[in-house]
């Protein structure tokens, strides 16, 4: 099935409707091509993507040199140089092992993408009724949870302004995007993460330089990030932990 950039904007805006979105999910799945076109239309794909592509997702091979091997040589120094190389890429790679990146989990993804906001960014969003209901109707299918859209709007001191469907390691993302009373943005995610997952309890931190706190329960991890490293969020905490128990 073809598809006009004018229904993928909308579809990345959450204003398609369920069929065109669930025809869009189906497709990306079948075509990667589709999926490298909404890359493209979406305009903090390219930030994001710059900003993984450089962390390795695993150790280089290496071959190591026997040092027990015979070296072809008369000299007794030429063969004790060769252990000693053979050593030290030993040491090189075991020092690599200890301080490589190790792989980000969908908070730290999420509080970099957030991070990437400022107050333009979420001034012109479509923040009408029409809009934010359909963005929750695909939000909640996506996630099979209630976002108790009543909740979220009556956070204190915030403007609600989207809701949108992302993912990470093909587990459903929802991000949901507020304004503070000076404009600034703020973020409610919850991800599904499957039966079995264990439960977390609340845990503060500045990710990104957003402070930010994330729980989990049931099979789902939720998070709120605020809209620098010394943003005050008990007051949302207390109603969004009591609504999504802690």
């Amino acid at each position: 099935m073809k598809f006009s950039d004018e229904v993928l904007k909308a579809y990345l805006e959450g204003k398609a409707n369920e069929a065109e979105a669930q025809a869009i999910e189906a497709a990306v799945a079948a075509e990667p091509e589709l999926e490298a076109r909404l890359m493209g239309l979406d305009p903090f794909a390219p930030v994001v993507q710059a900003v993984f592509e450089h962390v390795p997702a695993e150790m280089p091979r290496m071959v190591l040199p026997d040092p027990n091997a015979e070296i072809q040589t008369s000299g007794g120094p030429l063969r004790l140089l060769a252990v000693a190389a053979s050593v030290a890429v030993i040491s090189v790679s075991a020092t690599y092992l200890v301080t490589r990146p190790q792989p980000m989990g969908w908070a730290e993804q999420a509080a970099i993408y957030q991070s990437l906001y400022a107050a333009d960014t979420i001034a012109g969003m479509d923040s009408s009724e029409q809009a934010l209901t359909t963005q929750f109707d695909q939000a909640e299918a996506q996630l099979g949870l209630s976002l108790r859209r009543d909740t979220l709007e009556a956070l204190p001191g915030m403007e609600l302004k989207r809701a949108q469907v992302l993912s990470f390691r093909g587990k459903p993302l929802v991000q949901v995007v507020f304004a503070n009373e000076q404009g600034q943005p703020f973020a409610f995610c919850v991800i599904r993460q499957g039966a079995g997952a264990p439960s977390k309890d609340l845990k503060e931190a500045v990710l990104s330089g957003l402070a930010t706190a994330t729980w989990s329960k049931d099979g789902y991890g939720y998070m709120l990030i605020g809209d620098s490293d010394q943003t005050d969020l008990e007051s949302k905490l207390e109603i969004l932990t009591a609504t999504f128990a802690s």
